[in-house]
């Protein structure tokens, strides 16, 4: 059970709004991070979505420590996820409630217990060294490249290639409705992580059948996800290495959130092995956040910076977009941006192949 109100915002809006007050808070953001991963880690969402439960009850069904539990729910409520209804009786609220397993449009618990986790969060700890030495912190943080790292370190890997599909389930919706995949036969979705995108593409497009292509040990863990959504008929599970080659023969590929990975160089060796495999004529759609080409805040800078601190990738505007696009022999030839999307506005770049 969870509260139907507003949750209240009582640590991210405090009754002093003083500029000083607002830094403290902003500063405190990696306290915060912490706690949603740690209430995501022991899974107290699903422990509390059908009835409110004291902290001891919910200790000795984690193993937690009590005292340690007690002090991360009272946290945990000051910055919203639940509600101390009486002294240690605590319940849900929406916030919290998106960290559940069945949480809907998708579940988040992933995707806060992978940015809380050493891939993502100890290269952000040295992002000083980043901005002034203007070189990705990642191999500084970690002793190596981030996907080396998640190929070193599987469980970690897995958690975060969930953590991907859990954006692109709400993602592939949006997709699904605003663009007309029932023309195609043959999708191949490169860099597909679990498929969430590409499934949601054939759902709309039932004559078609697709191909996931990934890196071996995201298609390993993909697999079995694939065949509990009763796609293993119609999805074509292939691992390899797209600066490489890419699947042969379909008529639309797609590129989710894998081009901003990369400097330009390396986008444009992606996208001739997207032309090289392609059939004459088919259609590339590209699956990005926009740069936006106005001064003012923006969720997509905050990706950009975190591209720079992980891979030296970079966010692109339209027009950048076009200029490669251009230069590995497509047109494009529309712009989609269709909403706001859970992490930041995702924007559909469909180009021809000429």
């Amino acid at each position: 059970m969870t509260r139907t109100a507003e949750t209240p915002p009582t640590f991210f809006a405090p009754v002093d709004t003083s500029p000083a007050v607002q830094l403290v808070r902003l500063v405190q953001g990696y306290e915060v991070t912490q706690i949603v991963a740690t209430v995501a880690r022991l899974g107290l969402a699903d422990r509390l979505v059908e009835q409110p439960k004291s902290s001891a009850e919910l200790a000795e069904a984690t193993g937690a420590d009590p005292e340690g539990l007690a002090r991360l729910l009272r946290a945990a409520a000051t910055v919203g996820l639940v509600t101390e209804l009486e002294a240690d009786h605590f319940e849900l609220t929406p916030v919290g409630a998106c960290l559940a397993a069945d949480a809907q449009p998708a579940s988040l618990r992933d995707f806060a217990v992978a940015l809380a986790s050493p891939g993502q969060w100890l290269p952000c700890g040295r992002l000083f060294d980043a901005v002034m030495s203007g070189h990705p912190s990642t191999a500084l943080a970690l002793g190596t490249e981030i996907w080396d790292y998640y190929r070193n370190n599987p469980e970690e890997g897995a958690v975060f290639a969930r953590a991907m599909g859990g954006l692109s389930a709400s993602v592939s919706t949006e997709v699904a409705a605003h663009y007309n995949a029932a023309r195609f036969t043959r999708i191949v979705d490169v860099g597909g992580s679990q498929g969430t995108l590409l499934a949601g593409l054939l759902k709309a497009a039932p004559q078609a059948t697709g191909v996931l292509f990934d890196r071996p040990e995201v298609i390993a863990e993909a697999r079995p996800v694939i065949t509990a959504r009763g796609l293993a008929e119609r999805m074509e599970l292939v691992s390899g290495d797209f600066f490489t080659e890419v699947p042969a023969g379909g008529d639309l590929y797609v590129l989710k959130s894998v081009l901003h990975d990369w400097n330009d160089t390396d986008v444009l060796r992606i996208l001739a092995n997207c032309h090289r495999a392609a059939q004459p004529g088919s259609m590339l759609l590209l699956v990005e956040g926009l740069k936006p080409t106005e001064p003012g805040p923006s969720p997509i800078h905050l990706i950009n910076l975190l591209m720079f601190i992980q891979v030296k990738g970079r966010e692109r505007t339209r027009e950048e977009h076009q200029a490669l696009l251009e230069a590995a022999g497509y047109r494009l030839e529309r712009v989609l941006t269709p909403s706001t999307g859970l992490y930041h506005p995702w924007s559909l770049l469909e180009a021809r192949r000429i």
